[in-house]
């Protein structure tokens, strides 16, 4: 087994040590290994789109915008040349969280794990694997200060949020999903279940079939998005008045009422403006689970 190692620096809880012993523990179990280190954003994009080398086992350690650095990355490599190998160790993990990868499991999951079938989606061209936003939550990420970010971690998503929630319900977006027209005050397209690390955003949404859950606010004022925001520690947001959830395999996306640009996060970072155009792939990843 080759494991390529790709190694973000400056994810939340990175430390050389801790990198250090677990290329050892690769070592000792037989496994060749290749550590590449990141030196800036979109360096883990760039290596791999020119990785020439044959692949076999290509572990991401860092968060989830690291991740999907790297998928991009290998966007042009056949998705079943490979498989992926999580080591968590960002801000948020939330993909690592929803298929039970800790950093203590990491190396064993990685030498004896099972595959698991994970479609990847495109925003505007661009790889995807747990969800994109629009409206207010790709404000809070475009908007969340980076120095604050570094120093509290999630809270600054927090410091964020509150900031943001009196700018909701300015401005009306029209999703078009399958072909039916929708309207919304924001929206988050997700393949997973889960949000911001433990909450669980979507009952519906299956990382391992082709299908998107689009969950929509149609509430204009600030206490209909309170009131959506209340119910995600319960995991009932599906459920709570104003939130319209649906499936989708494209998604169109596009202003209603405004000319300014509007921001779309996807996978916790900014990645472009609307309009945009969302779809799924049809051929998945194997990703290596406990």
């Amino acid at each position: 087994m080759h494991v390529l190692i790709i190694l973000n620096p400056t994810s939340g809880s990175a430390k050389p040590q801790t990198i250090y012993q677990m290329r050892q523990a690769l070592l000792a179990a037989g496994a060749e290994v290749t550590l590449y280190t990141t030196t800036a954003a979109g360096d883990a994009t760039r290596y791999l789109q020119n990785y020439s080398a044959p692949l076999d086992v290509v572990a991401v350690a860092g968060g989830d915008g690291t991740l999907n650095e790297v998928v991009n990355g290998l966007a042009g490599h056949p998705n079943d040349s490979f498989r992926l190998a999580l080591i968590p160790m960002g801000t948020t993990n939330v993909l690592a969280y929803e298929l039970g990868i800790k950093r203590k499991n990491a190396i064993a999951t990685l030498l004896n794990g099972k595959e698991k079938l994970i479609y990847p989606s495109h925003l505007n061209g661009n790889r995807f694997l747990l969800m994109a936003g629009i409206g207010y939550d790709a404000w809070v990420v475009d908007r969340v200060n980076p120095n604050l970010k570094r120093r509290m971690g999630k809270l600054a998503y927090v410091v964020s949020m509150l900031k943001q929630l009196p700018n909701f319900g300015r401005k009306l977006y029209r999703l078009r999903i399958d072909g039916t027209s929708y309207s919304a005050y924001s929206a988050i397209i997700t393949n997973g279940r889960f949000y911001g690390g433990s909450f669980l955003l979507s009952r519906q949404a299956n990382l391992s079939t082709n299908t998107m859950q689009v969950l929509m606010l149609n509430g204009k004022h600030m206490g209909s998005l309170l009131l959506s925001l209340l119910g995600l520690p319960f995991g009932l947001m599906e459920k709570m008045p104003g939130v319209v959830s649906v499936p989708g395999q494209q998604i169109e996306v596009e202003m209603l009422n405004s000319v300014t640009q509007e921001p779309v996060q996807a996978d916790g970072d900014i990645r472009g403006q609307l309009p945009a155009t969302i779809t799924m792939e049809t051929s998945p990843l194997r990703v290596l689970v406990p």
